[in-house]
């Protein structure tokens, strides 16, 4: 939290930029994805060639990497709170929806990472089924939730992460 341990106005310019990489790299993760599972496939029939899968790691990593970073941050210098009025219940579901898209952006490369380099299945499995689907309608919730409250309830929440606090 900030050193005043009040919530700031805004985020800050390195939060918005990280929040933008992150989503463009989780983007990038999704139209890759089936040359991914090209290669997993190839990869468990041994010795077989598939598709490329350094990209999907390296930008995996990267997720993992930028993820951890934006959390501390977010720990140190904490986020603008709800904004004024809004009901309980919508802060309630903002909360889980950010909790739980950090928590993908650990869960999801780590399964990655493991199923790849550990020839675990059961993490391939997980990662690409149910995390990956997690991440998608989470995120999906995050934008509508964000366009909603920018264009519909007019609360200007889309603007925090579009400009960074002074």
């Amino acid at each position: 939290m900030s050193s005043e341990n009040t919530a700031p106005a805004g985020y800050s310019r390195a939060q918005v930029i990280l929040h933008w990489l992150i989503a463009a790299l989780i983007l990038f993760q999704l139209l890759v994805n089936e040359g991914m599972q090209e290669a997993w496939r190839a990869m468990r029939r041994a010795g077989e060639d598939g598709g490329n899968p350094v990209p999907h790691i390296v930008v995996g990593s990267a997720i993992l990497i930028l993820a951890a970073i934006r959390l501390v941050i977010r720990l140190r210098h904490g986020a603008p709170p709800h904004p004024a009025g809004q009901p309980a219940a919508l802060a309630l579901i903002a909360n889980v929806v950010h909790w739980g898209i950090y928590a993908l952006l650990f869960m999801i490369p780590i399964s990655g990472l493991v199923a790849w380099f550990g020839g675990v299945e059961g993490a391939a499995a997980v990662h690409g089924g149910p995390l990956r689907l997690a991440l998608i309608g989470l995120v999906l919730l995050h934008i509508a939730g964000a366009l909603a409250q920018q264009f519909v309830l007019k609360r200007g929440v889309l603007m925090r992460m579009l400009k960074p606090e002074s």
